[in-house]
């Protein structure tokens, strides 16, 4: 057996303001010195490539931000030396169909592997199995559903589904020593698993998986060891925007420590600088991670703190389910039925449609939005919303 390194990165794309630094493939401009010297020191890398590296313009219809770069971009990804990027995300598809293709191409001329997403829903590829320190590490990457589904004829992301993934897991940790699960997913700026998270998280980990990181949620979580397996709720960002200063501008960099045969785990801190840079934080203090962790046995408390949290985000899920208003209500009646449906359907504009088909076809969003409302009605009924 052999010693070795493996960094496990968050979510990394370019933005407009450091776009022409990724093209030029500056690493000390984006990193700084430490985090160069953490990745040039490792043995192997991988990272969420959270976006569609393209030239062509078709881009993705859908709310929020649709995060798409110049293939040339993948001078700093190759520079970093990520040996495999991960596919599965909520961006995959910013792109469109052509943008999935593009970036799978270019991995692919750079010679990184990629897995988590395909060409078409027939010949997507989940998993990939490496050789690394004397033992065989698997990774196996799976998204919930948001923009990213694929069909017989568009590109999109490996997606979760529990029986399937499951199966897939059980079966891959016969062909490993140690699977690594990324999965891009949970509450978006919550730093506790939602009760589905944590059931999804501790399901896979019986079916073999020996460590689970939850990417996709912008901020640092918590930690847990369950059944043997270490389950991370929440990563954080590598270099991302960010969105919410004080909470997304942090993140995890995982270490993987191979030791004949043994492996032990390091968490490197690193922070955002200007919305632009990213560095190796000076203050490596996780107490505040430590502490929600240590409540990550007592059900009762994670689940107020997602009580609280759903309350707050509740108006989101209110406003994309809005009714046409009152007026509308008392002018249908004057109106021809044939009429009703049309005068009805074109009351919201698109964006309207498109916020109240994310918060329905995303798993989050569903719950957080399910939750909330539930707690509403609670408050002022009185009773328990079953």
């Amino acid at each position: 057996m052999a010693n070795a390194k493996i960094l496990i990165a968050g979510d990394i794309f370019p933005i407009d303001n450091n776009q022409q630094s990724f093209c030029n493939g500056n690493l000390k401009e984006l990193f700084g010195d430490k985090i160069c010297n953490l990745f040039s020191d490792a043995d192997f890398s991988v990272c969420n490539l959270e976006g569609a590296l393209t030239d062509h313009g078709e881009r993705c219809k859908k709310t929020g931000p649709v995060k798409v770069a110049p293939t040339q971009c993948i001078e700093t990804y190759k520079k970093l030396g990520f040996k495999c990027c991960m596919l599965a995300n909520n961006h995959a598809t910013d792109g469109g169909h052509q943008g999935m293709i593009d970036t799978m191409n270019t991995l692919d001329e750079a010679g990184i592997g990629h897995i988590g997403a395909g060409k078409d829903k027939d010949s997507i590829t989940k998993s990939a199995i490496y050789v690394i320190g004397g033992m065989s590490i698997g990774f196996y990457n799976v998204s919930e559903t948001m923009y990213n589904k694929p069909t017989e004829s568009h590109a999109g992301a490996w997606l979760y589904d529990e029986y399937v993934v499951c199966r897939d897991i059980e079966a891959l940790k016969k062909k490993c020593d140690y699977l690594i699960v990324i999965y891009h997913g949970g509450v978006e700026k919550f730093p506790y698993p939602s009760p589905e998270t944590k059931k999804r998280f501790h399901r896979m980990a019986d079916n073999g998986a020996n460590m689970i990181l939850s990417q996709h949620t912008h901020c640092i979580g918590s930690e847990e060891y369950y059944n043997g397996s270490y389950l991370l709720y929440g990563q954080g960002d590598f270099l991302l925007k960010n969105y919410a200063p004080g909470l997304t501008d942090t993140g995890l960099v995982v270490e993987l420590c191979i030791n004949d045969g043994n492996i032990s785990i390091i968490k490197h801190k690193v922070e955002s600088v200007d919305n632009k840079y990213v560095r190796y934080s000076e203050n490596q203090d996780l107490s505040d991670f430590n502490e929600r962790s240590s409540h990550i046995g007592d059900d009762a408390y994670i689940l107020q703190q997602f009580h609280n949290f759903c309350r707050g985000e509740l108006h989101l899920y209110l406003k994309a389910f809005k009714s046409p208003g009152r007026f509308m209500q008392r002018v249908k009646d004057h109106f021809p039925k044939r009429f009703r449906k049309w005068l009805f359907s074109n009351a919201f504009n698109d964006r309207d449609l498109m916020f109240s088909l994310h918060t329905l076809r995303s798993e989050q969003n569903r719950e957080t939005a399910i939750r909330g409302i539930e707690d509403l009605l609670e408050e002022r009924t009185g009773q328990s919303i079953l």
